[in-house]
């Protein structure tokens, strides 16, 4: 069963989505990751580890208490990283960087910021993924 996760930002310049997000193993998930940064946008396999997406959740719950902290979603063995960081003054920086090897290696890295609100939401998505994943 796959599902979706989405960043509600409320601001079509900057979205974050994880695309039918499945099982790729016994170890990680793997999904179409959408990410729109202003005018730039990037639509690419993703994978994580599940590890990773459990550690994820909890620094999310983290930051949504004390409004501070850093969470990255990732895998083991992967050039790819989404990473949220919060600051007490309640702004949430998106980031990542998603790098393709090949004979013309290719790398897309964003940025963007939004507030505090995201995160709630956010942790009952990566809540309901792995309780129906585990």
């Amino acid at each position: 069963m796959s599902m979706n996760i989405r960043l509600q930002t409320n601001d079509e310049s900057k979205q974050l989505e994880l695309r039918n997000i499945s099982d790729a193993g016994a170890d990680t998930y793997e999904c179409l990751a959408y990410v729109k940064s202003g005018w730039l946008n990037c639509e690419r396999q993703f994978f994580f580890g599940k590890y990773y997406a459990q550690e994820f959740l909890k620094k999310l719950s983290e930051m949504n208490l004390s409004f501070n902290g850093v969470a990255e979603l990732k895998a083991e063995y992967e050039d790819q990283v989404i990473t949220i960081g919060c600051n007490q003054m309640g702004k949430v920086v998106v980031s990542g960087e998603f790098i393709e090897h090949s004979m013309f290696s290719q790398s897309f890295e964003f940025g963007f910021e939004t507030d505090q609100t995201v995160l709630s939401d956010l942790i009952k998505q990566f809540t309901r993924l792995l309780e129906s994943h585990s």
